[in-house]
């Protein structure tokens, strides 16, 4: 299965897995980036695979690489994420996994994931994101983004836009697939492990559940897993109330509002656009309404650094900005101006997000809120920072 989007691809593939998984499935997860270690990344009935079989799994990728180099030099030396990918696939069918849930690197037409023969076609929402290679507008995103739906075969769709979704109707009709849309799961009343949601599955009456992923938004990628999930009754995948509470209430997504309470609280977000950032900032009032609220930010160059400054600075009393350790990083001092020009008046620049997390801290203090956000590598040095990266041992 594929699962393509901007925003909510990856919330809704460790949703889908944990539903699976709950119902007596054995999963194979394929995701991307990783927070810790690259083993997240391929996840086996819900745990990273060991350092065993992922160095077994590399030694046969790298005899299956010289042989390319050997027999089509023209084709060029494979990507790291084309060689992950294969190794995943690879992985999950010599596990025997009953689903192997894919989630689509960049766009959908073009990305290494779409070489799989896959049943169903799952599309999160879809913005704005890498326009330098998908193109300028929602329209040609969504275009790159529906070159995963299959002819003749299912799917499903959060709600988009209207040009998303007038172009993934389009596809369909191209080759003769059905969508279906997709609405969130009402409730979204908070409780202290998540937030409780309506669930009503294809028979029976609507059931109450608490859906541990916090926001509005991770409602919509639930509803979206759950209709992924019942797509697979044909195939054996049998839903019921009790496997679903378990697995919305046990489903996790690092890095995606992710609260850890303490003095002062933290919130870690992995938001990189405008649309992830309207999210976080939509979400922060139910999780973290206590103040001083103080924002650590750190931005990759390809992303649209001032869009997501537009959305923060608002509601932040305090900004921090530092350059993640990747040469990717946009620096610090351009990052502060962008901030400034949106408006922040109180921005400081710092060495590494280390020292801003601990400035924040001192400035939130015991009562207030600290978030850490801007890239999935924020979110990792971030978490390192805290004591909690899990180890790659």
């Amino acid at each position: 299965m594929l699962i393509a989007g901007t925003k909510g691809k990856g919330s809704t593939a460790a949703i889908l897995e944990s539903l699976a998984r709950a119902a007596g499935w054995r999963t194979g997860l394929y995701t991307q980036p990783h927070l810790d270690t690259f083993r997240e990344r391929l996840r086996l009935d819900g745990q990273p695979i060991s350092q065993a079989l992922f160095v077994t799994l590399v030694s046969r990728l790298r005899r299956l690489v010289a042989r390319l180099r050997a027999d089509h030099p023209e084709a060029g030396e494979p990507t790291t994420f084309e060689l992950t990918t294969v190794l995943a696939v690879l992985a999950c069918a010599e596990a025997s996994v009953d689903l192997t849930i894919l989630e689509v690197g960049l766009g959908g037409r073009l990305d290494a994931t779409n070489a799989v023969d896959s049943g169903l076609s799952v599309l999160a929402r879809i913005g704005l994101d890498h326009t330098e290679i998908l193109g300028n507008t929602i329209a040609e995103i969504a275009r790159e983004k529906a070159g995963i739906i299959r002819p003749q075969g299912p799917v499903v769709s959060a709600l988009q836009r209207r040009a998303a979704r007038d172009m993934i109707l389009a596809r369909c009709v191209e080759v003769g697939a059905c969508c279906r849309f997709v609405r969130p799961l009402p409730g979204g009343a908070p409780e202290a492990t998540g937030q409780q949601v309506v669930v009503r599955l294809p028979s029976g009456p609507p059931f109450a559940a608490t859906l541990h992923l916090q926001g509005a938004h991770q409602r919509q990628n639930a509803a979206l897993a759950l209709a992924a999930a019942s797509e697979l009754a044909s195939a054996g995948l049998a839903l019921t109330p009790d496997s679903v509470r378990t697995a919305l209430a046990e489903a996790r997504a690092p890095g995606r509002v992710e609260v850890i309470r303490g003095a002062p609280t933290w919130v870690l977000d992995a938001a990189h656009n405008a649309d992830s950032a309207t999210a976080l900032a939509r979400t922060l009032d139910e999780v973290a309404p206590s103040r001083p609220r103080w924002t650590v930010l750190g931005i990759l160059r390809d992303k649209d650094a001032a869009a997501v400054a537009r959305v923060l600075v608002p509601g932040a009393d305090g900004i921090v900005v530092a350059a993640p350790k990747t040469p990717r990083a946009l620096p610090a001092e351009e990052l502060a101006d962008i901030c400034r020009r949106a408006g922040a008046e109180s921005v400081e620049s710092a060495e590494s997000i280390a020292d801003a997390l601990d400035r924040a801290r001192t400035a939130a203090g015991p009562r207030g809120t600290v978030i850490a956000t801007g890239s999935f590598a924020v979110v990792s040095e971030a978490r390192a920072a805290l004591g909690m990266a899990e180890s790659d041992a």
